[in-house]
Formats: structure tokens, C-alpha cells, sequence
């Protein structure tokens, strides 16, 4: 029905069957036959009947000569078997200035049909999970496959479904409109039609109509062969509805479809989580539902003629264009060349033209100024992680997430890795699989040997595959190492860890920040996930990356970076084990708050990171002012996305990952972060040093400071023994 390749196939079967040879016919040829036999009819409202206007007292069909059967016959065949020629020749709908005309397919509509005959042409279930953008025409084309299936096909048992009953209405309101308009030759008497629930026509094939916010699940107690499910980010119980009943009730074959779509409404919701499972299991073929995103750049409506008449775009505008916009555009190219669909319709090159480019930036200004900034980049994303948009009031606006997430998608990545060592300290599950390696790129050995008492560990970061942020999202970036900058002589590192169960539930992170200096900002320059490893597991990454962070500094001695490891879970027992092989530079912790009188930092009864309610206050409110007034330059997104998930607790005043979020990230990087600055006044002498207008901060004579550690009991001696 969609792929021209099964469209010629079936029609070489029917002919072969000895069956009549079916006839194309163009559009304008099509039109005057279809005038020509409206006029042989027409419809007795009191009687519900079609009047023949040859004889009215006959069937119409009585009437018709032997030409006019075999046009219908010839039709009716190919519309069945071609979607396309009955949507280009036979389809009408009502576009946004309510204005009727015939179908013509958008970009955004073709390239969702060229991926629905793709999926046929492979024979599998056509079940589909679709975010989209506003306006993109998606839902119209879905409601036309549906359409279809009722008309063309006998004992078809349809489903539609949106957020609400009204909203339900207005979905089938679409296809009604369609149906009351095809030729009375082709469309199917209605059989039963109950107003706003049920539509049946006499070849058995039925609508139902029903919401997200009924009490029992869609399609319960049925057998569904083709769904439309519309809106879901807004359905009221979407587990029980569509994952309890309807994903239930419908058995994939070849002639099922399934469409669930809608634009993203909020983070850490079920549509989200959804959309999140079937990327990440889609490309493995585990999946059930094919994903599918056609960003608003795609769609046929923006900008129209009239914007660009009421808005012109300025001549200049290349050279005054807004950085944010740029980056936009930026962002749309890198999604079109790492998403096949995309790219194989709109090419390699393409860039974004300059009139969206314009339009984008006029519509984002209006969204600042309004304070709708995160509804806007709900409905005109570049990419999927855009998308989702937190609809609590968080703890960051959308304007510093904005920042932080285009930053992000700017800073190159330095290498993605995998590590490898000997498999007492390193098990298999944890080493990388072959499959992920990037063999043209060069692997990093590196050799801990921090103690004398044991021997050398051997480890190596191996590159892995990258494609870009756009396919990476954040199941995909599990066991992986990011870097974004190798570690660089004269600098001071630090590691924040916070381990898990390895059970699923939360995440072991390990994030790497380079402190500032008069010579670059705080950066984040390394993060890790796993939610599969525990505490223990933790130790010979922490340990490799540890070693590798750790350079020369002015006088050439190499400095252990400092690690910051959370130790009220059993983050205790890798720290030890670190300090057996050899690692010293630990957290000091000092239990008393910081406004005793003349605190003694080098005087401390243990190491190690113990979030109670006051160390952590204090250390979220650090680092949100420090990310509010732009002194971290974050390169991750999935940080970025943790700092969108964190809201304000208005019970208990405190900060938290809203609902299905996750804060382990954030924590890691707090750790380090107050570990590194709690006490360094060198942090504000450095901001103002940096805010000196005049030459670059690479130009100026400007002596480098390094951290001073006090020699206390976690000093090695010459012989490597602790004192």
C-alpha cells in the first residue's frame, strides 16, 4: 500500500490471476470522471439513499454503462492497493486558513510515508512511537492510513484515540471531513454510527473513539488491527491505558498499524520514558516501536510568504545574526546528518535555510520576553533532547539550561572511551564489547603505580564509536567515558564519585573537573555513568582516570588530583582500597559547620565525602550559584539534563531531581567542586583577574597558582608508606 516496490508486486499478482489490467490515471483525468459520475447521483437525506438521476427508480449502480463500471472497478483496485494515488487523487481536507483542497503531501508527511513503507517492505508490524513538532501534518497523514484501512479493507477494527474526548472529536473530526467527501462509488454505506463513540460501515470494517482520560483501558476486551493514539504526553494513566491494554491487545503482523504520537509535555513523565526505551532498544531490533522525530524545520508551514512580508529578513543578518540562533541551526544540520531518514531526504549538506533561521530567532525572542521559553523549544525543538522541557518551576530557568545545553552541543568532544585492564581488578562486564570500538583511533595506556608495597596496574582507555550527540542519549551514554579534554601540565583535577548499588536503581558517576586559573575557567572535563557497577567496581576506573589526570605541575612533580568520594553508602570501601594502592589525596572531612571560630583545615579525624542535611545544602547551593553565573563551563548534556530535572522542594526547602529524574551527576560534580573551592579565596581573585578588560587572558603576565596541599598523616614518604 506504501511502498511502490509491494504496490507493483500486488498489481503483478492480480493480473497474472487473470484480472484486468489496471490503468493509471493523472489527476486531471481523474477529476473529470469523478464530475462526471457525481452527476449521476445524487443523496435523498429523508430517504438516506442515493437517488440515480438517469432513472430514479433504479439503483444507481443499475444505471451505469459498462465504461463507467470498468473506471470504477479500475479505481477502486488501485486505490486499494496504492495509498498514495487515492491520497493524491481522491483525498480532500481543510488546511489552517479552512480553506479546502486537495492533498498534497508536506516534506514532513512524505518522509513519514517513505518510513511507513520502509517497515512494509521488511514485513514487520508498522508500530510506531512519533515526537513531533507543532503544525508538521503528521496527524493528518495518520488519520488518513486509518481512513483507508476502513474503506479499502473488509473487518478492519480501528481505534482513535486523543488526550481528551473533545480533543478525540477534533482527531476524527479530520478523517470525517474525508470521508464525507469521497465519491459515492467508493466509500462504504455507513452501517451504525453513534455519535462521537462508533463508526461501522457495511464492509464490517469499524472506528472506535475513546480518550486518555477513561476509566478503562483503550481497546480492552478487543482485537485492534489499527490504532491512532494522539497526545499521550496528556493522557491521565498512560500505563494503564496504552501499556496495560492497548500494546496488549494488538498482535504485531504485517498488516497492523500502530501510531502513537504527540509533542513532548515535560521530563521524566511515562510519554518520555517511552520515547527514551524505544531509541535506545530500537536500533538493536528489541524494540516494539520504531522511533521516529521530524523536527519543526521539516514542516510546511514556517515561515509562510506573509511572515516574511510582515517580518523581512534583515540584509545584513548574516553577520548579525544571534549566536543562539546559529547554534540552532547548527544543531538542526548535525541532527539531519546523523538521522538517515533525514538526511537521505534533504541531502548531506543541508544547511538551514536563512529565512527559518530569522523566523526561529524572531519566535524564540517573543517566547523570552513572554516567559514561555521552555513551552517554545517544547514545540520548535532542533532534536529530541530538546524537546522535553521540564514543566516544573526548577531550580535553573530555561535561559541558563538554554546556555548550557547549546554550549554543550558546541564543546568538540576530546574522545569517547571504554576501559580495559586486567580482569581481577576489571571483570569482562565491565570492559567494553568489540562491537563499540573505534579501531582507526589510537588507545591511551596508562600505568597506576601509586604504591610501592604492590605492582603496577595496567589499564587503557579504548575509543569507542561516536556519532554524535544526537544519537547518544542518556541509556546510550551508560559505561561510556566522555572526555572533552586530556589532561594538560600545569593544570590541578579533581575526581567527584558518587557510587551505587549497580543495581539499576541509581548510578556510580565519576565527574572530572580542571580547576580554574587565570588561564582557562572550571571545567568539566570528564564524566562516567554506570548504572550496573557498585562501589567496588568503581575503584579501577576511579584509580585510571585518577592516574591519568594526574600531571606535572610547575616544578615538575606530579600531583595526584583530588578525589572526592561519597562515603555514607559504601563509597568507604573503594576509598580504601584506593589508599592501599597507592592514592593519598582524599576529601578532608571536618565535621564543624564553617562558621566556627578559626577552623583548622588540616585537622580532620577521616576522609571522604558524608552528605548530611547541612554539607549538602551547602554544597547545592554552591554549585547552583556557581552555574547560575556562568563560572562552570559544563560540556556534558546529560549533566545539563539532571540540571533541568532539579526542582525546589517547597515542603522541606530543599533541592531534589523531580520525578523519574536523576541527580547523580550533579552530586558527583558538587562534591569536587566543594572539595576544591570550599576554602579557596583564590576562586574570586581569579574571577576578577578573568573580568580584566584589555588583552586576552592568554596574552597577560600573569603568574600561575597551584594548590597547596598541607603535609598531613595522608602524606606518603620517600619509601611510599603512609605517615
Amino acid at each position: 500500500m506504501y511502498s511502490t516496490r509491494i504496490v507493483n508486486q500486488r498489481i503483478e499478482r492480480w493480473v497474472r490471476s487473470g484480472q484486468f489490467i489496471p490503468e493509471y490515471h493523472s489527476v486531471a483525468e481523474c477529476e473529470r470522471a469523478t464530475a462526471h459520475l457525481n452527476s449521476l447521483a445524487t443523496f435523498d437525506h429523508e430517504a438516506d439513499k442515493l437517488i440515480a438521476t438517469r432513472d430514479p427508480n433504479r439503483r444507481v449502480e443499475e444505471t451505469l454503462t459498462a465504461d463507467e463500471v470498468r473506471w470504477i472497478d479500475n479505481e477502486t483496485l488501485l486505490c486499494r492497493l496504492d495509498f498514495r494515488y487515492w491520497v493524491d487523487r481522491y483525498v480532500w481536507i481543510k488546511n489552517d486558513e479552512d480553506q479546502m483542497f486537495r492533498f498534497i503531501a508536506w516534506v514532513s508527511q512524505t518522509i513519514f510515508l517513505d518510513i511507513v513503507a520502509e517497515m512494509e517492505e521488511e514485513g514487520i508490524a508498522i508500530f510506531l512511537i512519533i515526537l513531533k513538532a507543532r503544525q508538521l501534518g503528521l496527524s493528518r497523514v495518520i488519520s488518513l492510513i486509518l481512513l483507508h484501512r476502513v474503506i479499502f479493507f473488509a473487518d478492519r477494527n480501528a481505534y482513535m484515540a486523543s488526550s481528551t474526548e473533545d480533543k478525540t472529536a477534533k482527531l476524527f473530526d479530520m478523517a470525517d471531513f474525508t470521508l464525507e467527501r469521497v465519491p459515492w462509488w467508493m466509500r462504504p454505506a455507513e452501517k451504525f454510527r453513534r455519535e462521537g463513540k462508533f463508526l461501522e460501515l457495511f464492509n464490517g470494517s469499524a472506528v472506535t473513539l475513546q480518550h486518555g482520560q477513561q476509566g478503562t483501558g483503550i481497546a480492552r476486551g478487543t482485537t485492534p488491527t489499527v490504532a491512532h493514539i494522539s497526545e499521550l504526553a496528556e493522557f491521565d494513566d498512560a500505563s494503564s491505558l496504552i501499556d496495560s491494554s492497548l500494546l496488549r491487545a494488538m498482535h504485531p503482523s504485517a498488516g497492523s498499524f500502530l501510531a502513537l504520537e504527540g509533542t513532548a509535555e515535560g521530563i521524566n513523565n511515562w510519554w518520555h520514558k517511552k520515547w527514551r526505551t524505544q531509541k535506545a532498544l530500537w536500533p538493536e531490533r528489541r524494540g516494539r516501536l520504531r522511533p521516529l522525530f521530524l523536527p519543526w524545520f521539516v514542516g510546511g508551514l514556517y515561515p509562510k510568504e506573509v511572515d516574511l512580508r510582515s517580518r523581512p529578513v534583515p540584509a545584513n543578518y548574516e553577520r548579525t545574526m544571534l549566536p543562539w540562533a546559529k547554534a540552532h541551526a547548527d544543531m538542526a544540520a548535525e541532527y539531519v546528518r546523523s538521522t538517515e531518514y533525514l538526511r537521505r531526504r534533504l541531502g548531506d549538506d543541508w544547511q538551514m535555510p536563512i529565512e527559518q533561521i530569522w523566523y526561529y530567532e524572531t519566535e524564540r525572542d517573543a517566547a523570552i520576553r513572554e516567559g514561555r521559553l521552555n513551552k517554545f523549544l517544547q514545540e520548535m525543538p532542533a532534536n529530541d533532547n530538546e524537546a522535553f522541557q521540564s514543566s516544573n518551576i526548577g531550580v535553573f530557568d530555561t535561559e541558563t539550561l538554554t546556555y548550557y545545553r547549546d554550549n554543550a552541543h558546541r564543546q568538540p568532544l576530546a574522545g569517547c572511551y571504554g576501559l580495559r585492564g586486567p580482569t581481577e581488578w576489571l571483570p569482562e562486564r565491565l570492559q567494553p564489547s568489540s562491537l563499540l570500538i573505534d579501531r582507526s583511533k589510537p588507545v591511551i595506556p596508562i600505568t597506576a603505580e601509586w604504591s610501592g608495597s604492590t605492582q603496577p596496574l595496567y589499564f587503557e582507555l579504548v575509543p569507542l564509536r561516536f556519532d554524535g550527540w544526537s544519537l547518544e542519549d542518556d541509556s546510550a551514554a551508560i559505561d561510556k567515558i566522555y572526555l572533552w579534554e586530556h589532561p594538560m601540565r600545569g593544570f590541578e583535577y579533581g575526581l567527584g564519585i558518587d557510587t551505587a548499588d549497580g543495581i539499576g536503581k541509581d548510578r556510580s558517576v565519576i565527574e572530572i573537573l580542571r580547576k580554574g586559573s587565570v588561564y582557562g575557567p572550571t571545567k568539566q572535563v570528564g564524566e562516567f555513568a554506570s548504572s550496573k557497577m557498585n562501589a567496588l567496581d568503581s575503584v579501577p576506573f576511579a584509580l585510571a582516570l585518577g592516574t591519568y589526570y594526574a600531571v606535572e605541575d610547575e616544578n615538575g612533580e606530579r600531583r595526584q588530583p583530588r578525589m572526592a568520594i561519597e562515603c555514607r553508602g559504601h563509597g568507604d570501601q573503594a576509598q580504601n582500597i584506593l589508599r592501599m594502592l597507592g592514592w593519598w589525596n582524599f576529601h578532608p572531612w571536618n565535621d564543624r559547620k564553617i562558621d566556627d571560630r578559626n577552623p583548622k583545615l588540616d585537622r580532620f579525624h577521616k576522609i571522604g565525602v558524608y552528605t548530611n542535611a547541612w554539607f549538602r545544602a551547602g554544597m547545592i547551593e554552591m554549585l547552583t550559584k556557581m552555574l547560575r553565573d556562568g563560572e562552570i563551563e559544563i560540556c556534558s548534556p546529560f549533566f545539563v539534563q539532571e540540571m533541568q530535572s532539579l526542582e525546589g522542594d517547597e515542603f522541606s526547602q530543599s533541592l531534589r531531581a523531580g520525578f523519574g529524574g536523576n541527580d547523580d551527576r550533579i552530586m558527583s560534580l558538587g562534591f569536587i567542586l566543594v572539595s576544591l573551592y570550599r576554602f579557596d579565596m583564590e576562586r574570586f581573585q581569579t574571577a576578577r583577574i578573568q573580568a580584566y578588560s584589555g588583552k586576552p587572558v592568554a596574552q597577560r603576565q600573569v603568574a600561575k597558582s597551584y594548590a597547596y596541599w598541607p603535609e598531613n598523616w595522608q602524606t606518603k614518604n620517600d619509601q611510599g608508606i603512609y605517615q
